[in-house]
């Protein structure tokens, strides 16, 4: 059984929890919401790494390791997330759950809560070796993106579908701006984000929320009320915003050729119909009884991999394809004339099938607390309060019609094919 409880710490703090004895580890996330439009996103990225190697009651990161050690040898990642246009940047903690420790109930959580708000809220300013040293790696990260070859497909397409956007931007930050970046200049920066980026908490675990919020409000009562906090602003037009289709074709030195398909669907999770858009994206390429997947991967061979996916706060929807240099016409012809079949009517069977996999999927959330933390940071960023199960309940009551409907409002923007060029 499980329960999920929100709850306001102060103004500017949010604290989502899910109470449940599933999991045999529990989950506690701090995260800063900012706009992703920023033009400090470069040292937002920065931001929680370098936090995560000191603070004023854990000197160092040997410190901050041997209280992790202390804590049953518990994990405190950085976490960077793009979430349409905001920028979610903090910290994730995973942990056992108090019914396996065998310190005072609930000094485990305590424990966490106490290293990971320590870390958000007295950090030290880094030495210049410090911040070099996470300097580099970040730029690492960033020109790792394109090591994987599907992914880096996807977001080439969203940077010249939404080149105007701040969706285009890259949430790990920019290397040149990385590099410029003093200590100094991130610890003003960190200073401006303190005062007026909201929080959201999240923990999923045993214990109660009203333990959880007691403790989690002693950790915090340094934090100040932030009078007005500066939220992002999430934009998701309805339809193209171009008059023509955008085919754009890249050279890299890769076997297999990725074909990426961009639509709009102006469907958001803001909006009545976004289960209904959940079930489409089932039905057209988002498992392994969709169309596409049946169609185009299995029956007519033009693909090695053929799947879709979308961004809840964005309204926009990817076809990704792994497919041969020469059958690049046909595998596009064929996707979009998957589109147009499935806009002229959903059956029912789809409609059933694509409803069992994506509610089977949304439950399985439940072993997974990081997948839960992801889930629900995603709606408190957005000020979303629906719930899992509210979300499940709604999947279970569209209709083949209502997937029609939301067929029907995906509409094709942007063509981007990375040719193989003889890797």
């Amino acid at each position: 059984m499980h329960k999920t409880t929100r709850l306001s710490l102060k103004n500017g703090v949010g604290l989502t929890c899910v109470t449940t004895n599933q999991p045999k580890t529990s989950c506690l996330s701090a995260m800063l919401v900012l706009p992703l439009s920023d033009a400090s996103r470069s040292s937002s990225a920065l931001l929680p790494y370098v936090l995560r190697s000191s603070c004023r009651d854990y000197p160092g990161q040997q410190a901050v390791a041997a209280q992790l050690d202390r804590l049953y040898g518990a994990l405190l990642q950085p976490v960077v997330r793009k979430r349409g246009e905001a920028q979610l940047i903090g910290f994730a903690a995973d942990v056992i759950d108090e019914r396996f420790a065998l310190s005072d109930a609930g000094a485990l959580f305590k424990g966490t809560a106490q290293l990971l708000c320590a870390l958000l809220l007295h950090p030290q300013m880094p030495p210049r070796d410090v911040l070099a040293r996470e300097i580099e790696q970040r730029c690492a990260a960033v020109a790792a993106l394109s090591d994987d070859k599907r992914a880096w497909a996807v977001r080439r397409m969203y940077q010249y579908m939404c080149a105007d956007e701040a969706y285009s931007a890259v949430e790990l930050g920019d290397p040149e701006t990385l590099r410029a970046i003093t200590p100094e200049q991130l610890m003003e920066h960190y200073g401006r984000v303190m005062q007026t980026a909201p929080m959201e908490l999240f923990y999923c675990g045993s214990l109660p929320p009203e333990a959880v919020a007691e403790q989690l409000q002693a950790a915090l009562c340094e934090r100040p009320e932030i009078e007005q906090p500066v939220r992002p602003t999430f934009f998701a037009p309805r339809r193209p915003v171009r008059d023509t289709l955008a085919a754009v074709t890249e050279e890299e030195k890769v076997a297999q050729g990725k074909l990426t398909i961009g639509l709009r669907t102006g469907i958001t999770a803001f909006d009545a119909d976004y289960p209904a858009m959940v079930l489409f994206n089932a039905c057209f390429g988002g498992s392994t009884a969709s169309r596409l997947f049946r169609t185009v991967r299995e029956q007519m061979s033009l693909c090695y991999y053929a799947s879709t996916q979308t961004d809840k706060l964005k309204g926009v929807m990817a076809v990704a394809s792994g497919i041969e240099n020469e059958s690049e016409p046909r595998a596009r012809a064929e996707i979009l004339r998957q589109l147009e079949l499935m806009q002229q009517g959903v059956t029912a069977e789809e409609t059933e099938a694509a409803r069992r996999s994506v509610t089977a999927s949304l439950q399985a959330m439940y072993d997974a607390p990081l997948s839960l933390e992801n889930f629900y940071q995603t709606q408190a960023a957005a000020g979303l309060t629906e719930t899992l199960d509210e979300l499940i309940e709604r999947i279970r009551r569209v209709t083949p019609d209502e997937v029609t409907a939301a067929a029907r409002k995906a509409v094709p923007d942007t063509i981007y094919f990375l040719k193989g060029a003889g890797a």
